[in-house]
């Protein structure tokens, strides 16, 4: 930074290679207008016509090809949904159809979707997945720590680096499979559904540690993401005794009982070290903050602490 202003380093899409630049400045047409196919797009349908080519090699049959050649408009117009730096040189891309990204299409997370692994320094494309990739799902269960950029003095608890995160994701799969019009198919999406991740939406308090404390997940999450608000307190328990250690109030106090058939939604953003919580509740279309510290108990008093 300088001055407080981020400076460009690199520019991607319409241009990947130093020298992209010159060589389209010879057409005098104008980028906007342009009827080729940008480069890092590019990349994308050369990648998936080799992979086409290779099983269909490998198969003896030109299934995959056909297929490629069949759903070549729709994947040229693919458009860039979400993106995440992996890392310095690495960047997951989420592509979709237009309707998807500018949401004309409801359920959008349940819409084909595409994941691009994206290594800038040599500007090639490393792999593509679809949202139904079971290869995906076990890469980010394994090494979900890595999508998420944690730092290695505070890491949030996720699936590949805590039983307790692991044995949570391995319910949510089977429930989601065993529901009424359910299956793996859906269950692989909605998991996938969370990627990129924004690496500030990843809780590192230790509260929220399952390591420490067993929660309900249903009302609070590492994933600092809009939940469904209960009429009473959020329990934490000692992981190892099963002691009631803290509660955290969640209900409108001080206001009015909303409607029953009201839908109440509840955010939490954890202090990464303190005992501090801020809450942002919502029912219908009225905002309330809270801010949530420790109850100091009196000494030698052995209850609970509450937010």
């Amino acid at each position: 930074m300088q001055k407080g202003c981020f400076i460009p380093i690199v520019k991607i899409g319409r241009l990947l290679e130093d020298d992209d630049e010159y060589l389209l400045s010879i057409s005098r047409e104008h980028s906007q207008k342009e009827s080729s196919i940008n480069a890092l797009k590019h990349r994308i349908l050369v990648f998936l016509y080799q992979r086409a080519m290779k099983s269909s090699l490998d198969q003896k049959h030109p299934g995959e090809l056909r297929r490629f050649y069949q759903y070549f408009d729709q994947l040229k117009g693919l458009r860039i949904w979400k993106m995440q730096l992996i890392d310095e040189d690495h960047i997951l891309l989420k592509y979709a159809s237009e309707e998807v990204v500018t949401h004309r299409k409801s359920e959008s997370n349940s819409q084909l979707s595409f994941f691009v692994i994206y290594d800038r320094k040599n500007t090639r494309i490393l792999s593509i997945y679809d949202n139904n990739s079971k290869e995906l799902v076990e890469i980010f269960e394994q090494h979900c720590d890595f999508f998420r950029n944690s730092s290695e003095s505070r890491i949030a608890s996720s699936p590949s680096n805590n039983v307790y995160a692991a044995l949570i994701q391995k319910k949510f799969k089977r429930t989601i499979s065993n529901a009424k019009n359910g299956s793996i198919t859906e269950a692989r999406k909605r998991i996938l559904a969370r990627l990129p991740i924004s690496a500030q939406s990843c809780s590192s308090s230790p509260y929220l540690d399952l390591f420490l404390f067993s929660y309900d997940e249903k009302f609070v999450s590492v994933m600092e993401r809009p939940k469904g608000c209960g009429d009473h307190p959020i329990q934490f328990y000692d992981r190892n005794t099963g002691r009631l250690m803290f509660k955290i109030y969640t209900g409108l106090q001080n206001h009015p009982s909303p409607p029953t058939s009201a839908k109440r939604l509840v955010a939490f953003v954890f202090h990464p070290t303190d005992p501090f919580v801020i809450s942002v509740q919502r029912t219908l279309l009225d905002y309330v903050v809270n801010f949530h510290v420790r109850k100091a108990g009196v000494q030698g008093d052995t209850s609970p602490s509450f937010f």
